[in-house]
């Protein structure tokens, strides 16, 4: 005689086997992936478009057919992401200033988890506009609501703000024990204790001068302390030493290789300057004497397409997290995170990178995306000489960029 657990077991065996066998039929064949490439041919390829973020539906767990039948579909609620603008990476985790969001969005991409950092309670975010970690995780948002700088621990819990009278900070970087703040209303750069909050002293001061301000936007550290600050009105890239002295400055207004319209977020790495621009829709690689070395991105319906970039993050680490897009001829070397106002493309994963020993252009042509050319028309714009360096990205030619909008 069989007893109801008896009856039970059979019931999961039977829906156990039917799920397996559902697994043994065959798939669909799968589309064949579009790989976009930048600079175009005949340069070799520096810059690879990975993936990209728009919901918390594309890192979340999948829940299995055979879950599905024993517990029923899961209604997972899904958080979008809106309108992003600052961008940071630590230890597997994206964290996204969405301006019409509450809080920052946080990808844990290793847990494969979505959250909100600064949703609500005693740390709870105005309109952040810019984020930073630290190398110890302690991370810092830039809220212009609030007028002040939030910090927040490794856990990701509130510990305190960082203020100052009539402070409008919209770009925040972090070296060593100080934190520095964009002041757009101020039109100055100003530095921080990051411990004690304490005010340093500034950097720069408003006027239309090297060394000046008129909208100083974004600002980022290099490895040596150096202070790099965007001019989004004066299209132009400062380089300051920690004490304020002015190194160097490059940009101005146009529509050629080089040239800024729209700068916004900068990210700076091995001697590297990244310059994300909204209307050029790209961004801009310089080098240690502020001379262009490529571009990458465009405005279109391609892989790696850009629509109003504002963020920027070169990232060293957690490559293993994207491997799988990579193609197998590029060697990725870096990540560099892009966050798009519009489109589908909120936030854009690309690796930096070089073809792999004894890989050639013919090795990735099959499946190599099309994707739109220069800044202007290549027949009209002569093409800065292409070189490849062994560590640093080829020069930029008239294949590499976008047209402005």
């Amino acid at each position: 005689m069989k007893t109801p657990h008896h009856s039970r077991a059979i019931t999961l065996s039977a829906l156990l086997l039917t799920a397996l066998a559902g697994c043994q039929h065959s798939a669909p064949p799968a589309e064949p992936k579009a790989y976009a490439f930048w600079p175009l041919p005949p340069d070799e390829p520096r810059v690879q478009f990975l993936t990209s973020f728009s919901t918390s539906s594309d890192i979340a767990r999948s829940q299995s057919k055979f879950d599905d039948m024993i517990y029923g579909k899961a209604e997972a609620q899904q958080l979008p992401i809106s309108k992003p603008y600052g961008v940071a990476m630590w230890n597997g985790r994206i964290y996204i200033c969405d301006v019409r969001g509450t809080g920052i969005v946080v990808l844990d991409l290793r847990k494969k988890e979505t959250r909100v950092m600064g949703g609500s309670g005693m740390g709870a975010l105005g309109r952040a506009v810019d984020v930073t970690v630290a190398p110890d995780g302690t991370k810092y948002v830039a809220d212009i609501t609030k007028g002040s700088v939030c910090v927040f621990d490794p856990e990701e819990r509130f510990v305190r703000l960082i203020t100052a009278p009539e402070l409008n900070p919209v770009g925040v970087a972090v070296f060593g024990n100080e934190l520095y703040a964009c002041d757009l209303k101020a039109r100055m750069v100003k530095v921080f204790d990051r411990t004690t909050g304490a005010m340093l002293r500034t950097i720069g001061k408003p006027g239309g001068e090297d060394g000046q301000f008129v909208g100083p936007l974004s600002v980022v550290a290099d490895n040596e302390g150096n202070i790099y600050v965007t001019d989004v009105m004066k299209a132009r890239i400062q380089k300051f030493a920690k004490d304020g002295t002015l190194l160097l400055a490059f940009g101005q207004a146009g529509e050629r290789p080089g040239d800024l319209n729209k700068p916004k977020h900068l990210g700076v790495s091995d001697g590297i300057t990244y310059v994300a621009d909204a209307a050029f829709n790209n961004v801009q690689l310089f080098d240690e004497e502020g001379k262009v070395m490529m571009y990458f991105g465009s405005f279109g319906t391609h892989p790696g397409a850009m629509d109003l970039p504002a963020g920027l993050c070169v990232h060293d680490g957690d490559l293993d997290l994207f491997q799988q897009y990579v193609h197998p001829a590029f060697n990725a070397e870096r990540l560099l995170l892009v966050t798009n106002q519009f489109g589908p493309n909120k936030v854009s994963v690309y690796a930096l990178g070089k073809l792999r020993e004894g890989k050639t252009l013919a090795d990735i042509s099959p499946g190599r995306a099309t994707v739109a050319t220069g800044l202007a028309d290549p027949k009209s714009e002569p093409a800065v000489p292409a070189t490849q360096p062994t560590t640093q990205p080829a020069k930029a030619s008239a294949s590499g960029s976008t047209t402005p909008r």
